[in-house]
């Protein structure tokens, strides 16, 4: 062998974790980073998230995928392989419920179409169920305060 630094094999291993599958999309996390997984293999990376994310959920039209933990990440897979950037033109937007407080989600469904709900840290000042209309990017609270979900 002449000299030089060999790769590691472990270097080039997937450590993600599926959050959420449907419809041949997927939700991938890999430590705080979180990734869309196309149909055909793509993947794009949407953001991350502090503390590494909770759950997911794709919705039942594969237009958008919401990620929760802290805060909640909101990507819209029409615009798959975009740049994402801050702003509110972003393809995938990290949003909380309320700017000033820290929000930790543990859960999050789609009941409807076009709105998902989220299960607020049932331990926190937040605990309760919120929705979040995903066209507007408006949240409501639902049941608040509760600790008995």
């Amino acid at each position: 062998r002449t000299g030089g630094w060999r790769r590691s094999p472990y270097m080039t291993v997937d450590c993600s974790v599926t959050l959420t599958s449907a419809a041949g999309w997927s939700v991938l996390a890999e430590f705080e980073t979180v990734t869309v997984q196309r149909p055909d293999g793509a993947r794009w990376e949407i953001g991350w998230m502090y503390g590494n994310p909770e759950a997911a959920v794709i919705t039942w039209d594969s237009t958008y995928a919401v990620v929760v933990g802290y805060g909640v990440i909101v990507a819209d897979l029409r615009r798959f392989g975009e740049p994402i950037a801050p702003g509110p033109d972003s393809p995938a937007i990290h949003l909380r419920a309320d700017p000033s407080e820290p929000w930790w989600f543990e859960a999050v469904y789609q009941q409807e179409a076009g709105h998902v709900r989220l299960v607020a840290d049932v331990y926190s000042d937040q605990a309760g169920v919120y929705d979040l209309n995903l066209s507007t990017r408006r949240f409501t609270t639902l049941v608040p305060h509760s600790t008995e979900l």
